[in-house]
């Protein structure tokens, strides 16, 4: 036992003895160490190589001996000062042993926060040719040699362009092992660890964009014969594995041919290999059951030539779920495919998934898809099935919709190149033929919930339009029954920009136009409060072609309320016009006419004709909130009206007036009028001495009122009442200026003493004494005074014929007509 423990003592002590020696050596002798390793390093290298420090030491790799090189730039073969590689570290492994004895054998390397740029230039020149040709007889090879063993490769980035055959590669890898066995210009390497393909673009198209993989790869490269043997490796990814194996050949030209074969594969692994947008739409979503992928890749790579791909996947007796969710696709199956005799050639490419079948919580359904070139795609699908709208919404959830319920019985195909669609000379030769059954639809859409109850109805396609048959529901408070069709629909659905025509007939109990008017153009803005007008921008599209029959039995607009409303209603050019809609409201009932352009939504233009019978005054000015005054209102009047309008006004795009822009023809009567209350009207009982004035009751009254210049002319008209008749004249502007003229008879001259009074006197031939007076100013500050001016200028005279002269000028105008003849020419949907 005790010569056992000297010998053992003794062997230490020796290797402790010559580990000690060879620190010491190292240390001794580190400035010779190091020239001469660069000296022999520059015998085989082309290009300059600046190196911020270096270093040696024994232990980072022992027992090898470690050269560290800091803050590395190696650059490249090409003509000026460009890197082929930066590193904050470098570090060559050697044998203390044969360094001792001059030979630089490097059998381990370690790199560090690297980036290696590799590039083959137009000419076909690449830039790494950094390495001099061995001459064996000139006895000045390098004594620098490679016999790796070990590479260690840690947070790398390694770029490949090829500006000929337009490729551009990006690598990076945060941790990469390689060992390496070369022998007569073959190199066997076995490498592990993991890899992300920041981009992989040929030929301006991208493939596998920020995927990360494991590897465990077993290559041979072949020096002579430019080659690379891809032994069977493994590439893993999100738990699933993939056995890789084939070649690539780049002597005389490239060739690759290269399978992978997909092992323990899932949905989420076969998501994973999409676009990173595209994936993310289903990174939710996993999978239970067999699914698989085998892809080929073969043929020649260059600028003109891609190799060949072909690609078989799909999944057998699957179950595909989302697990925040309870609905699941169950029994699922598909047979899918991608193939094209050339990767690059998008336009020969067909993808195809067929068989696909399963049941969306027990509920069955079948598809089938093909697409073939996907520059000019042309698509043949089908689905049959019915469908549960919560179980969809639940399994597949989208933005903004929320409480689905009912369902859908769908057996819909489509056949047909894509492109056209986008011309209406060709959009009928697309087939779209089946339909879709709706049954109790209901869903709440957006921030404020609007529910849309009981959708029911039979939607039937025919090619690029859809048919509605006693399509119902209820959209808020507001419920519809349409009939009709929806022309040139899968266009308006596939591309952006397109027309729509919309014929149908609506029908409606009741029709809440302030509610769908925020859900069409707006919500309230929050500097709305909740007791003001809500805001929101109205437009007409330009792609919105309407021609609606209507037959409403209510319908409201703030404080507006109709019934029994029936009508047509054409939209056309960012145009609307109706030419009889009918309707009853306010104790009467109305005709309309009308034209709304909205080309600039800014300045929306209105010219409207509409007839009133039976309107109640009161009822007027209280839905048009008393005409935003408060001098005369809804309680100081009563009365039927019946009238002939004609208007034109702009308004903004939130439906506010631009006041200096109305202009108005109004032919009106009223009987059974009456004025209470009225303020004015009292003050004049100081002149006329007649208390009666207070509450008014006066026959059948008719005028012609104009309306311009943002004021109201009231050319003179008699008022016949229970207590006098008078006549009234005079002007109201919109900024609430007065000026009203009134010819009254006196009963009682005792208070008429002045000479301005006995001025407003005029004797009517008949003995009858007549007083002119006029009320002034604005209606929160106006007086009643005597109008001798009147009495000799003969005003009111004056003023009825201006009256006329402004209401021939707009007569003339035909801006109604001009805007007709917009429509008239082509006034029906050309499909």
């Amino acid at each position: 036992m005790k010569i056992f423990r000297k010998i053992l003592f003794y062997t230490l002590l020796t290797f402790a003895v010559l580990f000690l020696s060879l620190t010491v050596s190292v240390f001794l002798f580190k400035e010779r160490i190091i020239s001469q390793f660069i000296r022999e390093a520059n015998k085989g290298l082309n290009t300059p190589v600046k190196i911020g420090k270096m270093d040696i030491s024994m232990f980072s790799s022992f027992p090898h001996l470690s050269i560290v090189l800091k803050d590395v730039y190696i650059e490249d073969s090409h003509e000026g000062q460009y890197p082929l590689l930066t590193a904050s570290e470098i570090s060559f492994q050697l044998s203390p042993m044969r360094v001792w004895r001059g030979d630089y054998t490097i059998e381990g390397l370690k790199i560090r926060n690297s980036e290696t740029n590799l590039k083959i230039n137009q000419q076909g020149k690449n830039n790494y040719t950094i390495l001099k040709e061995t001459d064996k007889t000139s006895g000045s090879a390098s004594t620098v040699k490679f016999q790796l063993k070990d590479v260690n490769l840690e947070k790398t980035t390694v770029h490949y362009i090829d500006v000929s055959a337009v490729q551009h590669l990006i690598f990076k890898s945060d941790e990469l092992l390689a060992s390496i066995h070369s022998e007569n210009d073959v190199y066997d390497i076995d490498a592990e660890g993991e890899l992300t393909t920041e981009k992989i673009s040929v030929n301006q198209n991208e493939f596998l964009t920020g995927k990360s993989f494991q590897i465990k790869s077993n290559l041979t490269y072949d020096d002579l014969k430019k080659s690379l043997v891809i032994k069977p490796s493994t590439l893993g990814v999100r738990g699933s594995s993939f056995t890789v194996s084939g070649s690539y050949k780049w002597k005389d030209k490239n060739t690759i041919d290269i399978t992978a074969d997909g092992k323990d594969t899932d949905i989420q692994t076969l998501l994973s290999l999409l676009t990173e947008p595209a994936a993310k739409k289903f990174q939710r979503y996993k999978s239970k059951g067999d699914v698989y992928l085998t892809a080929h890749l073969k043929g020649q790579i260059s600028r003109k030539m891609s190799p060949s791909i072909s690609i078989s996947f799909g999944f057998k007796d699957a179950t595909v779920f989302n697990p925040e969710s309870k609905s699941r696709i169950t029994d699922a199956s598909m047979e899918g495919s991608f193939k094209s005799p050339q990767l690059l050639d998008v336009e020969r490419a067909v993808l195809e998934l067929k068989n696909i079948r399963g049941k969306l919580n027990n509920e069955p359904f079948t598809a089938d898809f093909r697409l073939r070139d996907f520059k000019d795609p042309s698509v043949k699908c089908a689905f049959s099935g019915l469908v549960d709208a919560s179980s969809l919404l639940d399994f597949y959830p989208v933005q903004n919709i929320g409480d689905v319920s009912g369902s859908l019985l769908a057996n819909v195909t489509f056949e047909g190149r894509i492109g056209l669609l986008k011309k209406r000379a060709t959009a009928q030769k697309v087939s779209t033929q089946g339909t879709i059954e709706l049954k109790n639809i209901g869903l709440a859409y957006g921030d404020d919930k609007i529910k849309l109850h009981n959708l029911s109805g039979n939607m039937q396609f025919n090619n690029n339009d859809l048919a509605l048959s006693n399509v119902s529901g209820k959209l808020g408070n507001s419920d519809f029954l349409l009939n009709g069709f929806f022309k040139n629909i899968i266009t308006f659905l596939l591309f952006e920009n397109q027309p729509i025509g919309i014929e149908t007939d609506l029908k409606s109990k009741f029709l809440d136009v302030d509610q769908l008017l925020v859900i069409g153009f707006g919500k309230q803005t929050q500097e709305v409060s909740s007791r003001e007008k809500p805001q929101y921008e109205f437009k007409i599209s330009k792609n919105i072609n309407l021609n609606f029959n209507c037959d409403v039995q209510a319908l409201r607009y703030r404080r507006f309320y109709a019934t029994a409303l029936r009508g047509d209603l054409l939209v056309k050019n960012e145009m609307a016009v109706s030419r009889n809609i009918k309707f009853n409201s306010m104790g009467g009932n109305m005709q309309f006419s009308g034209i709304v352009d909205a080309k600039n939504n800014k300045a929306i233009d209105v010219v409207s004709t509409f007839q009133l019978n039976g309107i109640h005054i009161d009822s007027i000015f209280y839905v048009f909130e008393n005409f935003n005054q408060n001098f005369i209102i809804d309680k100081h009047l009563k009365g039927q009206a019946n009238a002939d309008v004609s208007l034109e006004l702009t308004l903004n795009q939130n439906l506010r007036l631009y006041q200096e822009t109305l202009i108005s023809d109004i032919s009106m009567s009223i009987k059974n009028g009456e004025l209470n209350n009225f303020e004015p009207m009292k003050k004049l009982n100081k002149y006329l001495n007649d208390e009666g004035l207070s509450k008014l009751r006066f026959s059948d009254i008719k005028n012609d009122i104009h309306i311009e210049n943002k004021t109201i002319y009231i050319p003179q008209m008699e008022v016949r009442t229970n207590v006098t008749s008078i006549k009234v004249s005079g002007t109201h502007t919109f900024d609430q200026r007065i000026d009203y003229r009134i010819i009254a008879p006196l009963r009682n001259n005792k208070n008429i003493t002045s000479v301005e009074a006995k001025e407003a006197l005029q004797e009517d031939g008949a003995g009858q004494s007549k007083l002119y007076l006029k009320i002034i100013g604005t209606t929160d500050d106006y007086k009643v005074v005597y109008d001798t001016e009147s009495v000799k200028k003969k005003i009111a005279t004056d003023l009825k014929k201006e009256v006329q002269e402004l209401k021939d000028a707009f007569k003339n105008k035909g801006t109604k007509e001009k805007k007709e003849l917009e429509l008239e020419q082509d006034e029906y949907f050309d499909w």
